[in-house]
């Protein structure tokens, strides 16, 4: 092989094992990103909610359900929020998968989440699909710390 050639396949040697490195930066980057943003709830009232429904719940109310879900956690003073489902992990004394849905919600002030809690869509809300539950349980918390 000659000079050129074995330069040639020297350059393409470097070229691959450099694409092949993982982007460390990247990485840095989304843990700094959720680093900040656990960071920014301290000091922020946790509003999370979870609804029991009614055995005869259809499939057609579920969606309604859902849909008015999407609509309440659209009222502007909410900080942040997310919805959830029971997660399929291994039933223990401790846990409880008898919910169907869960809100969790963050409020930067007691004014915001007093905002919330009078806020029409979030009467509205309770209007609308109290019949659908048989149980909601409320759990507020102040966060002081994350890590």
């Amino acid at each position: 092989m000659n000079s050129l050639q074995q330069l040639a396949t020297l350059s393409l040697l470097i070229f691959f094992a450099a694409a092949c490195q993982p982007d460390n930066n990247q990485s840095d980057s989304s843990q700094s990103d959720m680093s900040s943003q656990a960071e920014s709830s301290v000091g922020m009232l946790q509003h999370t909610v979870f609804f029991y429904m009614h055995d005869d719940v259809t499939e057609e109310e579920r969606e309604q359900f859902e849909e008015g879900l999407t609509l309440l956690l659209e009222i502007p003073s909410i900080y942040r929020s997310e919805t959830g489902i029971p997660a399929g992990t291994e039933e223990r004394d401790v846990t409880d998968h008898s919910y169907a849905y869960a809100i969790y919600t963050w409020f930067e002030t007691m004014e915001d989440y007093i905002v919330y809690d009078e806020h029409p869509d979030h009467l509205e809300f309770i209007d609308t699909y109290e019949h659908l539950w048989s149980d909601v349980k409320v759990y507020d918390a102040d966060i002081y710390d994350v890590r």
